[in-house]
C-alpha cells in the first residue's frame, strides 16, 4: 500500500500490479522483490524482473493499454512513477532515460528473434509439406508366388536338455565421481581490497549503488570510482558449476578482460589471474 506523500508501494507475493488491456498511467521500477511479466492467454511469462529493473514504461510513453500482466513473483517494494512525473524524474536523473532505451532496445531484438524463429519454422514446415506432396501417393503392389509346399520331414528325436548356465556374475558399477567444487575467488584492487564471490552463488552483479530505488549491487565498486564511470548495472559475474564467467550488462563506459573490450551482452569465461576493467575501475580475478 502507499500514501499520497510516498511513491512506493508494496505488493504482496502472487499479487498483480497490473492487468494486460488496463490504461497504461504509470511506471514502476523495483527496489526489492521480484516481478514477471505474463502473457494472460496461455500464461508464458516473457521477462523476470529483479532489483533495478523497470517496466510499464513502454504504454506509459505511448499512452496505450497493457501489453501484460506484471506480477509479483515474490513480495516487492516498487517505486511507482505516474505520468505526469516522468519528466521531472528524466531531467533530474538522465541515466534513468538511458536505461530505459536500453531496456526497449533490447526488449525489440527478443521480439524480432523471436519473429525470425516464427518464420523460420513455418519455412520447414512448407518444405516438408512440399515433399510429401511430391512423394508416390502409394507404392506399386507387385504379386508375390505363393511358396512350395515344404517337403515332410523325418521324425527327429528331441535332444537331450542341455545345463542352464551359471548365473552371470554381479555387475560392478563404478562409484559417481564427486562433484567438482568451485574454487574460492575475489576481484582484488590494486588498493588491496578484495571482494570475495560467494562459491553458494551463481550470479554477482558489478555496478555501484542507485539513489533513485536505493539499491545496491552485489559487487560494490563505487567507492573505486572517483571519476563515475560504472553504471549501476555495469556487468555480472556467473558461475556455472566450478567455471566463471563475465557478461556486460551495456555500461556506457564498458567492460574489458586482459585489455580487451566486450561486445554488450557477451559472455567470456574467467580464470584466476584476468584483469577485468569496468569502465575506469581496474581488479584482478583472485584466488582467496
Amino acid at each position: 500500500m502507499s500514501n499520497s506523500k510516498d511513491p512506493f508501494i508494496e505488493v504482496p507475493a502472487g499479487t498483480a500490479v497490473y492487468r494486460q488491456g488496463e490504461p497504461g498511467t504509470d511506471m514502476y521500477i523495483i527496489e526489492s522483490g521480484q516481478v514477471d511479466l505474463v502473457l494472460q492467454v496461455g500464461g508464458e511469462v516473457l521477462d523476470a524482473l529483479g532489483p533495478g529493473d523497470f517496466f510499464g514504461e513502454a504504454e506509459l510513453l505511448e499512452d496505450q493499454v497493457r501489453q501484460v500482466t506484471a506480477v509479483a513473483k515474490a513480495a516487492s517494494r516498487l517505486l511507482r512513477i505516474e505520468r505526469a512525473a516522468l519528466a521531472g524524474v528524466l531531467g533530474q536523473n538522465a541515466e534513468i532515460a538511458v536505461r530505459m532505451m536500453r531496456k526497449m532496445a533490447a526488449r525489440q531484438r527478443r521480439t524480432d528473434q523471436r519473429l525470425q524463429d516464427l518464420l523460420s519454422d513455418q519455412g520447414k514446415a512448407r518444405a516438408a509439406a512440399a515433399q510429401r506432396a511430391a512423394a508416390p501417393a502409394a507404392a506399386v503392389q507387385v504379386p508375390v508366388a505363393a511358396p512350395a509346399p515344404a517337403p515332410v520331414a523325418e521324425a527327429v528325436p528331441a535332444p537331450k536338455p542341455a545345463r542352464e548356465p551359471p548365473p552371470p556374475p554381479p555387475e560392478v558399477r563404478p562409484a559417481p565421481a564427486a562433484p567438482v567444487a568451485a574454487p574460492t575467488l575475489v576481484l582484488r584492487h590494486a588498493s588491496g581490497q578484495a571482494l570475495p564471490l560467494d562459491a553458494a552463488r551463481s550470479e554477482f552483479l558489478i555496478g555501484r549503488p542507485d539513489p533513485v530505488t536505493g539499491t545496491t549491487p552485489d559487487l560494490d565498486l563505487g567507492a573505486f570510482d572517483a571519476n563515475r564511470t560504472l553504471s549501476r548495472r555495469h556487468a555480472k559475474i556467473l558461475r556455472e558449476g566450478a567455471l566463471y564467467f563475465v557478461r556486460d550488462e551495456g555500461g556506457a563506459n564498458g567492460t574489458f578482460v586482459n585489455g580487451e573490450r566486450m561486445n554488450t551482452g557477451a559472455s567470456i569465461a574467467l580464470k584466476p589471474g584476468d584483469k577485468l576493467r569496468f569502465g575506469s575501475v581496474e581488479v584482478e580475478l583472485a584466488t582467496a
